[in-house]
């Protein structure tokens, strides 16, 4: 681990924190742009407390740009809030800044560039909340996502057995469509190995089946609750609305809502990123 440092800056000072699994790298410069410090910290309870005191030790923190403050840094991010430190997220890089093929990742680059983007304000976004409904929400749309994935899963290996299988055993299946085929299996759980190994994975089906559907009526009772525009969205289901819940944030979801149905109704490409308070590439007037 390499760290630079240098005596404690007068005034304001402007952080760019890289975040990973294992490890975040921590960049500080004075209101002149300079390095005050440049270290690394573990990703865990006291290096999220080490990090915040080199912060306060290093002068008056006027904004914290981190990447990925809604995943590697999520726990880094409310650290820092706790505290009063106005953190901000770092958003990617334009094309034409990011690395090459073939040059090497710096997490100390990468961090000193958040700080001067701290620094300029640009490029910045609000951190969305760990701790709200919306959160619920993406957790549930995780868990979904997981059932679903595991309920195709299921029936594409179900049909790759059923194509090997005895002609006896593959007529009595064929032409029937995957949520049909699946509910006919338990039928041939008694015939040997392969009628166990199809019930098992009809069984597996019929869980997954039930997970998804459980986690959806969850959703929407939870949008329902929280924020029922969303629903009322012509053409706009649970998992949809949920999506958009996710993507605007529970900061400021309704107002967010209000102000991309204005957007929609102008057919603006860049109507949704705009609103949402992120970096966009297509302009709202494209």
């Amino acid at each position: 681990m390499r760290a630079e440092s240098t005596p404690g800056a007068r005034g304001p000072v402007f952080c760019g924190v890289d975040t990973h699994a294992d490890s975040h790298w921590l960049c500080v410069l004075d209101w002149r742009g300079r390095k005050v410090l440049s270290r690394q910290f573990p990703a865990d309870a006291a290096g999220y407390e080490a990090l915040a005191g080199a912060i306060a030790a290093a002068g008056e923190p006027a904004c914290i740009a981190m990447e990925g403050t809604s995943s590697y840094g999520a726990g880094l991010t409310r650290h820092l809030a706790s505290l009063g430190m106005p953190v901000r997220e770092a958003l990617s890089p334009a094309g034409t800044q990011r690395r090459r093929p073939g040059q090497g990742k710096c997490d100390e680059a990468d961090a000193e560039r958040a700080a001067r983007a701290a620094m300029s304000g640009s490029k910045l976004g609000t951190p969305k909340s760990q701790d709200g409904w919306v959160d619920g929400v993406r957790c549930m749309l995780a868990a979904r996502s997981g059932a679903v994935k595991a309920r195709t899963s299921a029936i594409n290996t179900a049909r790759s057995l059923l194509t090997t299988a005895p002609e006896g055993l593959r007529s009595r299946f064929r032409g029937m469509g995957g949520p049909r085929l699946m509910e006919e299996l338990p039928s041939v759980r008694a015939e040997g190995a392969l009628g166990a190994a199809l019930g098992a994975l009809a069984d597996l089906w019929a869980a997954a089946r039930d997970a998804a559907l459980d986690m959806e009526r969850a959703i929407e009772a939870s949008l329902e609750e929280n924020c029922p525009a969303l629903l009322a969205m012509y053409g706009c289901g649970p998992v949809s609305a949920a999506k958009l819940a996710v993507a605007a944030g529970d900061v400021s979801v309704n107002l967010f809502f209000t102000s991309f149905a204005k957007q929609a109704r102008r057919s603006r490409k860049g109507g949704f990123t705009g609103c949402a308070n992120v970096f966009s590439p297509i302009p709202v007037t494209a």
